[in-house]
């Protein structure tokens, strides 16, 4: 679980990072700032358990873990032997021991095997001589056997039933009543006994059983292909509000020039003001203004009031600031139509103004679409578009008619 919220927390990380990148949006700056702690955080501790678990593991392996394979049966010590001081003693404490067992198998008659193990300290004193534990065959057909310290719980349940049983009521039988295996070592060569039990396949020795840490090991390939895609599916659901961007920042890229990705050097106004549109409620404005990255416009309260709000159109959505700090003195004359205003020939607009002013390459544009202050003959305030241009030693002012793109007077 721990890992799965890492690997989400990653993918709104990485998710916000493109986004913020992508888009300058705070929302997305705040979201990976927030989530990249907490993806370092979750990981350190799902580091840990898994740390912990691998720690477990090992311990595990350590004191001959469950194999994984094998028919289990019951088996009584007979002899254990600590290893030699030459055979020495594993880093982790652990140390080697020689067993003699008597296996009793389901399926055959008991018989007799060595083994040789290496256990942890803790684990001896379930391998004294009379002991009962419970080993698996690896292979059916050969002597060897492995032992598993943590059985089920049924075989723990049935080891503990013979630990209780004496006589004939034993289901382990004594080592005198039970031959070493097919004859295949002498009685006393306890070495041979004990080469005969490994079969030279290695399976006598517990260190090369599978282990729930070589197991987990197996699957982490297919774990990790999995996390990496929560990971990936996360980041994308992150960025489709900003997929729009990325599209119009792509584009901008491919063509060389980034200001295209904005908004008044774009070619998206009308979808600009139609945003506007919809959140005022009305095609009626006092003025919309066209910058580099976003979008203002002075606009009614509501849909019919005489009181003049304030809006923005910004990382591609649009919200209602309030009331604007100065009011038009008469603000039904102020008001125009956007329907009546051709808004996807800004660009030409633009252009226009470039020729008319020679300032070919500004530093800055903003284009602003309002009424003028000085009515025409008719007594009228027409409706006109003006395209500010600022370079380092020199700016100007355009003033077009909207509806024939030529300068007015």
């Amino acid at each position: 679980m721990l890992a799965f919220l890492a690997a989400v927390a990653a993918g709104v990380t990485v998710g916000g990072i493109l986004g913020a990148i992508a888009t300058g949006d705070p929302r997305y700056v705040i979201a990976w700032s927030f989530a990249l702690p907490v993806s370092i955080v979750v990981a350190v501790f799902a580091g840990l358990r898994s740390a912990s678990r691998a720690v477990r593991d090992a311990g595990a392996a350590a004191s001959v873990t469950r194999p994984t394979a094998g028919a289990p049966a019951l088996a009584r010590v007979e002899r254990m032997q600590r290893g030699s001081v030459s055979d020495g003693r594993a880093p982790d404490g652990r140390a080697p021991v020689d067993l003699e067992l008597t296996v009793a198998p389901h399926d055959r008659a008991a018989y007799r095997t060595a083994l040789r193990a290496t256990v942890r300290q803790t684990d001896l004193a379930e391998l004294q001589p009379g002991s009962i534990v419970v080993v698996r065959r690896p292979d059916d057909s050969a002597a060897g056997v492995v032992l598993d310290l943590a059985p089920t719980a049924d075989w723990a349940r049935l080891r503990d039933a013979e630990r209780l049983r004496s006589g004939s009521e034993r289901t382990v039988p004594l080592a005198a009543d039970a031959p070493p295996w097919g004859g295949s070592a002498p009685d006393g060569d306890p070495d041979a006994r004990r080469d005969a039990a490994d079969d030279g396949s290695g399976r006598g020795d517990p260190a090369t059983a599978p282990t729930p840490a070589t197991a987990a090991t197996a699957r982490r390939p297919w774990r990790t292909a999995l996390l990496a895609l929560v990971a990936a599916v996360t980041a994308v659901v992150v960025l489709v509000p900003a997929f729009d961007s990325i599209g119009r920042l792509s584009r901008a890229v491919a063509s060389g020039d980034l200001s295209t990705a904005g908004v008044v050097l774009g070619d998206r106004h009308r979808d600009v003001v139609d945003a506007l549109v919809r959140e005022t409620g009305g095609t009626e404005f006092v003025r919309i203004g066209f910058y580099v990255d976003y979008a203002l416009a002075s606009a009614p309260s509501s849909p019919g009031a005489l009181t003049i709000d304030g809006y923005e159109y910004r990382y591609d959505r649009t919200s209602h600031g309030g009331p604007e700090p100065i009011q038009p003195e008469d603000p039904a004359a102020a008001l125009f139509d956007a329907d009546e205003v051709d808004f996807t020939r800004v660009p030409e607009f633009i252009a226009t103004a470039r020729d008319r002013s020679g300032i070919a390459d500004p530093d800055s544009v903003i284009v602003s679409v309002e009424r003028s202050p000085v009515a025409d003959d008719s007594g009228e305030r027409p409706v006109r578009v003006l395209v500010l241009l600022d370079a380092p030693y020199e700016d100007a002012a355009v003033i077009l008619d909207p509806a024939t793109g030529e300068p007015m007077g």
